[in-house]
């Protein structure tokens, strides 16, 4: 209670923003000046700290497990350190992610694509999860010692191999505590960080990203991130994601989708996400709807991600740093507050036509 009730007083005066939020242009020069003159100099490994690395290293594999731990991880880092609003920010997008995870053992989902196809799709449904976790907990992990200590640690950031487009951020919101400044820039690194490892890749280009069935979703409007929130009765709040290829399209989302969140329905959504454990099944929000059980007829089956994947044994290789040229830095200015942002009726409408390609196909095969 007492994190629902910082943050939104925090938000409160922040109101008077209704369909755009500008970071100042000389908070923006400052950053854009300390990036200019920042250099990528390789880690010593004799750093005083080096036990602290060990620990946020083996911390974040801990919890770099499976798409329930690691969401669990974010919304318990977002209640000790509420002013991080990007953390629950991931938590509520990594929601999204199980459930497409278990939409592909599910009812609606499963006719429609191989079993072969459905194990390339997981594989890169997770690889985005994990890949953000992997690059980003650090940050969270260097933050929260820096607030133990009462130190500014980002010095460290190299010894996790995070962007230098992140240093001069962090420092930033040491200073002032500018959580929106954060989240933006958290945001737009971790889309270039997965754009670089993941979006490009030739395999997932073929395998997924240029599928028909990953067409059609995007044309269909099977694409949506949504956040359920309840006033009388559930609702989902978010966004539908297109041109999925674009990282610019990208971090435009996730700056509609931190608006639309924090400023919008933020008080109903943190109810849900406190009180409803996410265990990717979709019958965590529509328990009318959905449900874990294979053998209801009347609902869709959407099965935990326990039932429906076993966990993925990930490597991640050592990329060049993404930041070398200073066009993502204007992307630092703004973030958007949409004014249409309610999706239950449209979600309502993707699950009929889901239904009866489903039905279709059966049919057909």
């Amino acid at each position: 209670m007492q994190v629902l009730k910082k943050v939104v007083r925090s938000l409160c005066k922040k109101q008077h923003l209704k369909t755009k939020a500008t970071i100042s242009k000389k908070e923006l020069q400052s950053i854009e000046a300390k990036l200019s003159t920042s250099t990528d100099s390789p880690p010593n490994s004799g750093v005083p700290e080096s036990e602290l690395i060990k620990v946020i290293k083996e911390e974040t594999k801990k919890y770099n497990l499976n798409n329930i731990i690691r969401t669990k991880a974010y919304l318990d880092y977002f209640l000790e350190h509420p002013e991080i609003h990007w953390s629950f920010l991931a938590h509520m997008v990594s929601r999204n992610g199980g459930w497409n995870m278990t939409d592909l053992k599910g009812s609606l989902i499963s006719p429609l694509i191989s079993s072969e196809k459905a194990v390339i799709f997981f594989e890169f449904l997770e690889k985005a999860n994990a890949l953000i976790f992997h690059d980003a907990y650090p940050q969270l992990l260097l933050y929260h010692h820096s607030k133990k200590r009462k130190k500014n640690l980002f010095h460290l950031l190299p010894y996790f191999s995070v962007s230098s487009f992140m240093k001069p951020i962090w420092d930033y919101f040491w200073e002032t505590q500018n959580s929106s400044l954060l989240t933006v820039g958290l945001i737009i690194n971790e889309q270039n960080y997965i754009q670089q490892r993941l979006i490009e890749s030739e395999l997932y280009q073929a395998e997924v990203l240029n599928t028909a069935l990953f067409n059609a979703q995007e044309k269909l409007g099977f694409t949506d991130v949504f956040f359920p929130y309840r006033l009388k009765k559930l609702e989902l709040a978010g966004v539908t994601v297109q041109d999925f290829n674009d990282v610019f399209v990208r971090i435009e989302t996730g700056k509609k989708l931190y608006g639309i969140l924090f400023f919008k329905i933020f008080e109903h959504a943190y109810k849900f996400a406190t009180s409803t454990p996410h265990t990717g099944s979709r019958a965590d929000f529509w328990p009318n709807v959905f449900t874990v059980k294979p053998n209801e007829k009347e609902l869709f089956y959407s099965p935990t991600l326990e039932e429906a994947w076993s966990n993925y044994d990930h490597s991640f290789k050592l990329e060049p740093d993404w930041f070398t040229s200073s066009d993502m830095i204007k992307q630092l200015k703004e973030f958007y507050i949409p004014k249409n942002y309610k999706l239950t009726k449209n979600y309502k409408s993707d699950l009929e036509r889901l239904d009866l390609l489903s039905d279709i196909k059966k049919v057909i095969t």
